[in-house]
């Protein structure tokens, strides 16, 4: 009986695993001469990922729009960039996917006897990446787009958000910024928008979402009105953009303020830390209801001494049951794109109510900062942004891509390097204790049901560790090494009596 039941949990556990090995991660890095930025990434629908930003010509300076589409595996199927001139720069901000099309908003610069006026810019691709239809829609004079953000409304619409610049006299700088909104329709007509020209010096959107009964959209920006003393500020705007109510947004979470729809009642939200009582140079996150009244709140930082801070766009993605958020961790405020500094990615999985399912870094051996994340459809989570390694690099960053399982690791089975360090895990089978030996430093251990779960991570002393597994069910568990870059070095079964 008891060998028909051990071969019953074998068959459960190779069947569930194999469900498991169908999430694809990898780490991959761009290397060109020239300096890259990514703002903005998609999955379509066959697990690919196709992301957009823009390239720095080595020869002029301009800069080209710059597409990258990677396959599930994190194989490089193409790199595309898009620039109509050497003498004027095009940029990528944000791209969608819908109905086998993609769709790319950026800006283009056109120079008229020897004066640049800026242009929103829209594109529309096939599957190839190859251009359908293309429009330019009008900036108010004397303006240019610095910041955009968009999705696609209820009604198939393209809803943006940003911030533009502008020269000024007022000091203590020559620009100034001020909330933009607009509205374009899948194919490219334009349908409505709002520049507006503020008194405060800088003033900002971020981010904007849906109302949940349709009737308009909440936008997440920095000091829009001067009667609300805190920085952070929620944008109430009509379908139209006519009318605008402001409201503080709750802990004075602010810089690069992402959101995210949970259910038909919250809202997340994920930023950088303000004042008290959002500590400073921390990830936040926060849930109110459609209402601003705040709900739960979490923070999370590397350690006292490194300034964290939340990704450049997209620091939030929810998809299904899970929820991602995501920042810098020891990002240097002084020379924060080309630091001598060592940083890391930082992202978290959270729970409903914002506690914390896990929490890795991944980098650390040279300056990473990371622009947007992406929740995939097969649980995990993609991050992009840059690396910059100031001894090998001379102001060329690099892209980083890294792509995540459910549980936060870069490697499963399919991908374990050499195991340079000599382990043992003993005794196997065992009852209520395993053993493992290792010649490797700084590895934590988990242990994995057969749902995929980690029901043990714990630390490993140098030579040996004992984990007691007592209160373990018995059958067959999974277990991995994790190293200090969270890279799984060695990986085996382990079955309890």
């Amino acid at each position: 009986m008891n060998k028909i039941r051990f071969l019953l949990i074998f068959a459960l556990f190779l069947f569930i695993m194999s469900g498991a090995f169908s999430q694809n991660f990898f780490e991959k890095v761009i290397s060109v001469a020239e300096d890259q930025i990514i703002n903005s990434i998609i999955e379509n629908n066959a697990g690919g990922f196709v992301m957009v930003g823009r390239i720095k010509d080595a020869n002029t300076g301009f800069f080209g729009g710059y597409i990258i589409e990677l396959d599930s595996t994190g194989n490089l199927v193409q790199q595309k960039t898009i620039q109509y001139s050497n003498t004027n720069s095009h940029i990528f901000f944000n791209i969608h996917y819908f109905n086998d099309s993609y769709f790319i908003l950026g800006i283009r610069q056109f120079n008229y006897s020897g004066t640049y006026i800026y242009k929103l810019w829209y594109l529309q691709l096939n599957s190839n990446l190859e251009t359908i239809s293309e429009q330019y829609y009008n900036l108010p004079s004397e303006k240019w787009i610095s910041y955009m953000n968009s999705f696609i409304d209820s009604d198939t619409n393209i809803v943006i958000t940003g911030y533009t610049t502008r020269y000024d006299t007022v000091s203590p700088s020559p620009y100034n910024n001020d909330p933009f909104f607009s509205k374009i329709s899948i194919m490219g007509d334009s349908l409505t928008s709002n520049f507006i020209s503020n008194d405060y010096h800088i003033s900002l959107s971020y981010d904007i979402i849906e109302k949940i009964d349709k009737s308009g959209y909440f936008s997440f920006g920095f000091k829009y009105s001067s009667s609300i003393s805190a920085g952070s500020q929620r944008y109430e705007l009509t379908k139209q953009f006519d009318s605008i109510e402001i409201l503080s947004v709750p802990y004075n979470i602010n810089s690069y303020v992402s959101s995210s729809i949970l259910n038909d009642s919250i809202i997340v939200l994920c930023g950088s830390g303000g004042s008290e009582p959002a500590p400073k140079y921390s990830l936040n996150v926060l849930s109110t209801t459609f209402d601003n009244n705040p709900l739960n709140y979490n923070y999370f930082k590397m350690d006292g001494t490194k300034r964290d801070y939340s990704g450049f766009y997209q620091n939030i993605d929810i998809f299904d049951n899970n929820i991602y958020i995501s920042g810098t961790s020891n990002f240097d405020y002084v020379n924060p794109f080309l630091s001598t500094f060592d940083s890391w990615y930082h992202l978290v999985k959270i729970n409903s109510d914002l506690s914390s399912i896990w929490e890795y870094w991944y980098g650390g051996d040279a300056y990473y900062f990371l622009y947007s994340i992406l929740a995939t459809n097969d649980g995990g989570c993609i991050m992009v942004g840059n690396r910059y390694d100031y001894e090998t690099q001379n102001q060329e960053r690099d892209i980083y891509i890294v792509k995540v399982d459910s549980n936060g690791l870069i490697t499963w089975t399919q991908e374990i390097p050499i195991d340079k360090s000599e382990t043992t895990v003993y005794p196997n089978p065992g009852t209520n204790q395993l053993n493992i030996k290792t010649t490797g430093n700084e590895m934590d251990f988990e242990l994995l049901n057969i749902n995929g779960q980690v029901v043990i991570r714990q630390m490993l002393d140098e030579n040996q560790s004992t984990i007691n597994t007592e209160s373990l069910e018995s059958g067959m568990y999974f277990y991995r090494l994790i190293d200090k870059k969270n890279k799984a070095v060695k990986t085996g079964k382990w079955i309890k009596y």
